[in-house]
């Protein structure tokens, strides 16, 4: 007859199993107000980053963050194991280079444009006829190009406002929030956003190895965040709603 091991005894060694896994190791970038690094305090902060700290906390996972270049630290997260990465769109492309936890955030996404410009797009198909600029490793810039949109690609999302007051580029495609926060913080006006042409949703993306058992630990212990309305709370700390 089989030895059975009584539940308590199944439950330890479960506990013990995920203690062993050691921390995550985060990495993410400049993207505010999602992620970024806080001028004054130099501290890792932001409407992800918060979410992120408090799923992990749910969950008692312990982890490091660093903040990178976002290619750099995509590499990381399809590459290195127990190492996850945000806030990334959930694409096609995308889909089977990570194991998702999320949606975390929100992110609608908007071209901006010269208040001073006399004609701006009513619709996606009439932006086409202009010049956009966007940053290196943003899936807009795949989701406008599969559109047969030609992207001006920055090196960092930062540089497109000088460019685009500057005439170099007609349109700035980025993420309505994100946009709106770099133009507050570097006190730039003229500009505007004029179109909003999509909808996504960031998650966590995490190596492809991450256990399955330790991938739904996670996404359900997100679903509780939502319920007792931690989320939400965390998103009008920064000033925004859903």
């Amino acid at each position: 007859m089989p030895f059975c091991y009584p539940a308590i005894v199944v439950a330890a060694l479960l506990l013990a199993q995920q203690a062993l896994a050691g921390p995550l190791q985060l990495v993410t970038e400049e993207y505010p107000p999602f992620n970024y690094r806080n001028p004054v305090s130099g501290k890792i902060e932001g409407v992800s980053v918060d979410l992120v700290a408090a799923l992990l906390a749910r969950v008692d996972q312990p982890y490091t963050l660093r903040l990178l270049p976002w290619q750099r630290a995509i590499s990381l997260a399809e590459k290195q194991p127990d190492t996850c990465v945000f806030s990334m769109s959930r694409t096609p492309e995308r889909e089977v280079h990570y194991s998702w936890v999320g949606p975390l955030v929100h992110n609608d996404w908007a071209f901006f444009a010269r208040r001073s410009d006399p004609q701006k797009p009513a619709t996606l198909a009439e932006a086409r006829a202009y010049r956009i600029g966007s940053y290196q490793g943003d899936a807009i810039v795949d989701y406008l190009r599969e559109r047969d949109f030609i992207v001006d690609v920055a090196v960092s999302d930062e540089r497109n406002p000088p460019k685009l007051l500057a005439g170099h580029i007609d349109l700035w495609a980025t993420g309505r929030l994100i946009g709106e926060y770099l133009l507050r913080q570097k006190n730039i006006g003229g500009i505007e956003p004029v179109l909003t042409f999509h909808h996504t949703d960031m998650y966590l993306a995490c190596n492809r190895d991450l256990p399955p058992a330790r991938l739904e630990r996670l996404n359900e212990a997100l679903r509780r965040l939502e319920k007792d309305g931690v989320v939400d709370g965390i998103y009008k700390r920064y000033g925004y709603s859903r």
